[in-house]
C-alpha cells in the first residue's frame, strides 16, 4: 500500500530517531544494516551497543501493503509471532530501533519532549512570530488555534501557499480589520483541552474584546472549553469557524483504538511524502508516532509479560480528552465524560458556530491505506477498523457539526460541506480557496 520506497521509509526513520534525540528523548541508536534488519540480528548486537534494558521497534509492511511497527524483545532473524494480538502480525521488516521503555513518572516528561520537539513554541505570537504577552482590552482580535501534532505556522503556512493568492489577501485583510491577529500555541499531548483553553483564560482576563476565531481539528476542543466554560463573557459576540474539529471526539482517539490509530498515522506519514505542501510535516509527524509507539511498546509482553494495554491511551491526556462521545454506528463508543460535560444542555448551536467538514475517499494508490480502516472492510481479517462511516482521516465527518448527542450546527450557511471527494482531507483545509471564502463570509471580512 505504501509508495514511499524502503529507501525512503529507512532515511524517514533515521532522521526521526536523530530528531528525538535532539528533543531530549531517551532513545537509542538506529539498528544499521538493512537489508538491515536481518543481517543485523544474524549477527546480533555486540555488548558495546546495547542499551541496558531495551525494546526494539521494527518498522514493517504486510502482504497488504500497510506499514506496521513490531514489537520486539531484540534482534532475531524473524518479527516474533504475536498471533492474536490486533495490529502485531508477521511481515516484512523495514528498519529497526532500539529505545528504553517509559513508564510511571516519566510518561509526562517523555509527552513534554514530544511536544517541544514538535512546537517549541507555547504562548500568543502574532503574525510575525512575535511574543504577544498583553491582548487589547477593547476592540476586536482574531485567534488562530492549532490541532495535535501541528503548530499554527502549518495553518498560516498553507494559506500562503495558496496558488491563486487567496490566503495571502484573507491574511492581510484579517491584519486590517482587527486590532490583533494572534496565534495560539500549545501543546497537544501532555495536557488535555481543557488546560489549554484555561491557560487562553487567563490570557484574555483583562479584556473585553470581540473574539473571533480559526481553529483546525483538536483547536476546537480548546476554543470550545475557553468559551462554553472559561470565559463564557467572551461567547455571546463570538464566530468560531471550525475545521475539521472533533467537536464530539472521533474515534481515532478511542483508548481501545491506540495502536491501530498508531499504525493508520504511520501510513498517513508515508503518504505525505510524496506530497510537496505536507512534506515539511512528514518528519516531525513520524518522530511523534515513533514516540508514542514507544510508550505503548513499554506496556507490552517483551517488558511486562502482559499484553498490550489500549489503557496507555489514557496516560496521553491530549488523546485521551478526544474519545469520541456519543452514537457512532458501534458498541464500543461508551462516552468520554469530559466531552458529555461539555455538550450537556446544548439544544441549539449557537448562531456564531461554521463549521467545515468533508469525507476523503480517494483511487491515488498512495493515499489508498484509508480504506483498511473503515466498517465497510470490517470482513476482511487483516483490518483495523477505526471509522465506523464517513472521515477526512483523522475526525468522524459526523462529530465535525456535532456540538451534543442531538445538537448539531445545521443551516448550509453555516457548514462548508466538501461531501465525498479525492481532495479535501484532514491535512489540507488550509489549502482550499473554499475554505479562505468560507471564513471570510462567515466572519464578516
Amino acid at each position: 500500500m505504501s509508495t514511499t520506497t524502503p529507501e525512503q521509509l529507512r532515511q524517514l526513520m533515521d532522521d526521526a530517531t536523530r530528531r528525538l534525540v535532539a528533543q531530549g528523548v531517551d532513545v537509542g541508536p538506529r539498528v544499521q544494516g538493512m537489508p538491515g534488519v536481518v543481517e543485523m540480528r544474524r549477527r546480533r548486537l555486540g555488548d558495546e551497543d546495547r542499551i541496558d534494558q531495551a525494546g526494539y521497534l521494527t518498522l514493517v509492511q504486510g502482504d497488504d501493503g500497510l506499514l506496521d511497527w513490531q514489537v520486539d524483545a531484540g534482534p532475531s532473524p524473524y518479527p516474533t509471532r504475536r498471533t492474536g494480538r490486533r495490529g502485531l502480525f508477521d511481515a516484512q521488516p523495514i528498519d529497526q530501533v532500539a529505545f528504553r521503555p517509559v513508564a510511571g513518572s516519566q510518561v509526562s516528561t517523555f509527552l513534554t519532549k514530544l511536544d517541544q520537539g514538535f512546537n517549541a513554541r507555547y504562548g500568543l505570537f502574532d503574525l510575525d512570530g512575535q511574543r504577544v504577552d498583553t491582548i487589547v482590552p477593547s476592540g476586536r482580535v482574531l485567534l488562530i488555534v492549532h490541532g495535535t501534532f501541528s503548530k499554527c505556522d502549518a495553518i498560516v503556512g498553507q494559506l500562503q501557499g495558496i496558488p491563486d493568492g487567496s490566503g495571502r489577501h484573507l491574511l492581510a485583510a484579517a491584519r486590517g480589520h482587527y486590532d490583533q491577529v494572534l496565534l495560539f500555541e500549545h501543546p497537544t499531548l501532555a495536557v488535555g483541552p481543557v488546560l489549554n483553553a484555561l491557560d487562553l483564560s487567563r490570557a484574555f482576563a483583562g479584556s473585553t474584546a470581540q473574539v473571533d476565531v480559526v481553529c483546525h481539528s483538536r483547536g476546537g476542543l480548546v476554543v470550545r472549553w475557553w468559551l462554553e466554560v472559561l470565559s463564557r463573557q467572551f461567547a455571546p459576540g463570538a464566530r468560531v469557524v471550525f475545521c475539521g474539529s472533533p467537536l464530539m471526539g472521533t474515534a481515532l482517539a478511542s483508548p481501545y483504538r491506540l495502536r491501530t490509530a498508531l499504525k493508520l498515522l504511520t501510513n498517513m506519514a508515508s503518504a505525505m511524502h510524496g506530497v510537496a505542501e505536507l512534506a515539511s510535516l512528514v518528519v516531525p509527524m513520524f518522530s511523534v508516532i515513533q514516540g508514542l509507539m514507544t510508550l505503548v511498546a513499554s506496556s507490552t509482553a517483551m517488558l511486562s509479560r502482559t499484553p498490550i494495554a489500549d489503557v496507555t491511551a489514557a496516560s496521553v491526556p491530549g488523546v485521551a480528552a478526544m474519545s469520541r462521545f456519543g452514537p457512532d454506528g458501534t458498541d464500543f463508543i461508551t462516552g468520554n465524560y469530559e466531552l458529555e460535560k461539555l455538550g450537556f444542555g446544548w439544544t441549539t448551536a449557537p448562531e456564531g458556530y461554521f463549521a467545515v467538514s468533508t469525507n476523503f475517499e480517494t483511487e491515488d494508490p498512495g493515499w489508498e491505506f484509508w480504506r483498511h480502516f473503515r466498517k465497510e472492510n470490517i470482513a476482511d481479517a487483516a483490518t483495523d477498523v477505526i471509522f465506523s462511516g464517513e472521515n477526512d482521516l483523522v475526525v468522524d465527518t459526523d462529530s465535525m457539526t456535532r456540538m451534543a448527542v442531538g445538537t448539531r450546527i445545521t443551516e448550509p450557511s453555516r457548514v462548508l460541506a466538501y461531501g465525498t471527494n479525492p481532495v479535501v482531507h484532514h491535512l489540507n483545509y488550509f489549502s482550499q480557496r473554499r475554505t479562505v471564502e468560507f471564513i471570510r463570509t462567515s466572519l464578516g471580512f
